[in-house]
């Protein structure tokens, strides 16, 4: 029997492709109106959003840029010089353990009484500063290293070779061959890094997982970005070499930890500022607190950089004298507005044969005017050794010329450095100095303090128990009365200088007033 096609079957059929229809349309209407509410949420969000989002993508512009650059080195260490270092396996560990044995870290160290030898492997980073294979370090990282090895984030390893170490910055060359070229990093200038700049810290914290760190077995070749601002500038810490802190620093509160040493900090255009060196810790913590310090990338230390990688050693000059800045309380006690003032001269050296003197103004070195510490510094190791300079010096009153031949800073040479009165004046009671005293500090008079109140002048600056005072505004202290006498005349508002030898060295402390 056949069936026509009557006007009720037309209209199932009609009802069937309605359904299937908007079956079909369903997903695509949600997925139509998902989009729109997307787009209508992300137009909600404020301009603000947008460019915090730009601002991101600016710091992973300067990861990808840097890492490539940015290597991990290992270092293995002779058995018996990691002994007279200190390294042994029942020894209490701190950071120095992770930096290297010279690192130079303000916070004390706890020996066992029998450390045992063992084959040291210490840690850091590098960054490459040639495509041919020349990194630079920290020189604690590499120092006295029996062995090098460098990982570079491809996972390949090769042995390096260290090319030159300098002391006085903490600065060395390590140099590998590697199968093919590598990126280097570009090179800045920390002078032109301003208090508030952003600061990039980068190396492997900890070892980024190898030597049994702490992260995953991925990372082990992947450096770790941390991000902060330069805290501070011309910071200066102290090193191993007496007489010779690293100055200039770069502060940061970029996360620094132990294996960042040696790796760089860079600046938002991903330029080398600064080689990572230190933190400040504490017993209690251990770890950072957002005090960093880097060693910064300048002409002076691309110059020794440089030297370093031409396999020389750098060479200084020195006049054999310790020098303190004139803060304007030593500015108005000895009547000038600029110079260093001479603290300490070493005997026979090239400063004593010229006849300077301590408590000589230096104003002038070869006709430049001398306005700060580290200028003056830089001045004198900037010129060659047996170069004759000439040197305008203010003494009492009395402009005076001296010529000095400039010697050569020998590496590993120390030098030596230059840092109570009644209580109703400065809060002290002193006593006679015994000669035995005088002799060791080298001074023909002068008083020791006995005790020193604790809220008095005398503690606000400083002094302390055992300090031997020997001058006081210009004046020399031969004794007891010669003591009393002075500080008998000192009035309520007088800026106080007081000349100071603790512990076998002159120091110099100040009160720019003083108190009732």
């Amino acid at each position: 029997m056949r069936y026509s096609n009557t006007p009720k079957r037309r209209l199932t059929k009609l009802a069937w492709m309605g359904a299937l229809l908007i079956i079909t349309l369903i997903p695509v209407c949600a997925a139509l109106w998902l989009s729109q509410t997307s787009q209508a949420a992300a137009a909600r969000l404020p301009a603000e959003v947008s460019s915090l989002e730009n601002f991101q993508r600016g710091f992973t512009w300067v990861a990808d840029t840097i890492k490539p650059s940015v290597v991990f080195i290992e270092v293995e260490r002779e058995v018996e010089k990691a002994a007279a270092a200190g390294d042994g396996e029942n020894e209490t560990p701190d950071l120095r353990d992770f930096f290297g044995p010279g690192f130079p870290f303000p916070m004390p160290r706890q020996r066992p009484q029998q450390p045992t030898p063992r084959i040291p492997v210490g840690q850091g980073s590098g960054v490459v500063v040639d495509p041919s294979g020349y990194i630079v370090t920290n020189n604690h990282v590499v120092a006295e290293a029996a062995k090098v090895t460098v990982h570079l984030g491809t996972g390949d390893a090769y042995p390096a070779e260290v090319v030159g170490r300098d002391e006085l910055t903490d600065l060395a060359v390590i140099k590998i061959k590697p199968k093919q070229l590598l990126r280097a990093a570009e090179l800045g200038d920390a002078d032109d890094t301003q208090v508030g700049s952003w600061a990039i810290a980068v190396g492997y914290p900890f070892g980024g997982g190898r030597l049994g760190g702490a992260f995953d077995e991925p990372l082990h070749y992947e450096p770790t970005i941390t991000v902060g601002v330069v805290s501070a500038v011309n910071r200066q810490i102290p090193s191993d070499r007496e007489g010779h802190p690293f100055r200039g620093l770069l502060q940061t509160d970029a996360p620094i930890n132990p294996g960042n040493s040696g790796g760089p900090l860079v600046n938002i255009r991903a330029q080398v500022i600064g080689v990572n060196q230190a933190i400040y810790t504490t017993a209690f913590t251990g770890g950072n607190i957002g005090v960093g310090f880097a060693i910064p990338i300048n002409a002076k230390t691309k110059r020794v950089i440089e030297t370093l990688k031409g396999g020389e050693k750098v060479v200084r000059g020195r006049l054999g004298l310790m020098v303190v800045p004139l803060t304007e309380t030593l500015k108005r006690t000895y009547d000038t507005d600029h110079g260093v003032m001479v603290l300490d001269v070493e005997p026979n050296s090239a400063a004593d044969r010229a006849g300077l003197k301590s408590e000589d103004i230096i104003l002038e070195f070869q006709g430049k005017k001398v306005m700060a510490q580290d200028e003056f510094v830089n001045m004198v190791q900037a010129t060659k050794p047996g170069t004759t300079v000439d040197l305008l010096a203010l003494r009492g009153t009395k402009e005076m010329h001296f010529r000095a031949a400039v010697e050569a800073l020998a590496e590993g040479e120390v030098e030596r450095k230059a840092t109570a009165t009644e209580p109703e004046k400065l809060g002290l009671t002193v006593e006679a100095l015994p000669e035995e005293a005088a002799r060791k500090a080298n001074l023909e008079g002068g008083v020791r303090v006995k005790s020193v109140d604790p809220v008095s002048d005398g503690a606000r600056i400083g002094l302390m128990k055992g300090d031997i005072i020997f001058k006081i505004n210009r004046e020399a202290v031969t004794d007891v009365a010669s003591y009393r006498q002075i500080v008998g005349e000192l009035k309520q508002g007088d800026p106080i200088v007081l000349w100071i030898s603790r512990g076998g060295r002159r120091q110099v402390l100040e009160l720019s007033s003083l108190s009732e």
